[in-house]
């Protein structure tokens, strides 16, 4: 039995959970108490005190891409990575995609735009009892706009993220037209990276209209949700 070892509120634990569902891998969740991570307590699983990490067996993989080829060498069918080579490169830069540019964008929009965070703080909340709302709404607008002035999305005005998240929302969409799936004619992991920063980013009031304003993109969510369950 793997365990899946997740922050609930990460889009990279979505990432992991949704392969393990498509692949029908049986699993057990085990939710990381976020406070003990800086006391060492899990090391054994994660010297790097990042999730989502799995424990397969005794074997430790951390890192959600790392955790999917993983699962890819271990249970190859039904496969994730295309086999031939060029859309196996294509999944691959569309995985980059999400992970390295959608990603920023979820976490400036839907963590460093209060309006946005209230809608996302019971989640976060469930992680870290015992703080009051206030004050770890007020930790993760710090700690997160930090994050993201860093990386550069952050200091950006909100018109011009929004305008960006919006090319990003059409070149998805575009992406879709006449395709059920974003490389080839099966679902991959481009599909699943990209749906799960997607729904993270969607926390976000002005995402998610634009998502619906879309002409492809919830149908394509509709069906690696019937694939690859979250």
């Amino acid at each position: 039995m793997i365990t899946l070892y997740q922050f609930a509120t990460s889009p990279f634990a979505e990432k992991v959970r949704r392969a393990l569902n498509f692949k029908g891998i049986d699993f057990e969740i085990h939710e990381v108490a976020r406070q003990k991570v800086p006391a060492g307590e899990y090391k054994h699983v994660s010297p790097t005190g990042k999730f989502p990490t799995i424990q397969d067996g005794e074997q430790v993989v951390w890192d959600s891409t790392d955790i999917v080829y993983h699962l890819e060498q271990a249970h190859p069918v039904p496969a994730l990575i295309p086999e031939d080579k060029r859309a196996a490169g294509l999944t691959h830069a569309l995985e980059e995609w999400a992970d390295e540019s959608l990603y920023f964008y979820e976490m400036t929009m839907r963590l460093t735009w209060e309006h946005n965070l209230d809608a996302a703080l019971d989640e976060f909340s469930a992680s870290l009892p015992g703080i009051p709302k206030e004050q770890l709404k007020t930790m993760i607008l710090q700690t997160a706009g930090q994050l993201t002035e860093t990386q550069g999305i952050g200091r950006k005005p909100k018109d011009q993220v929004i305008s960006d998240m919006h090319r990003h929302i059409d070149a998805l969409d575009s992406m879709l037209v006449d395709r059920k799936w974003l490389v080839g004619d099966a679902l991959t992991l481009a599909d699943i990276a990209v749906v799960s920063q997607l729904n993270a980013l969607r926390y976000a009031s002005e995402a998610d209209a634009a998502v619906q304003n879309t002409k492809h993109v919830l149908g394509w969510v509709e069906r690696i949700d019937q694939l690859a369950p979250a």
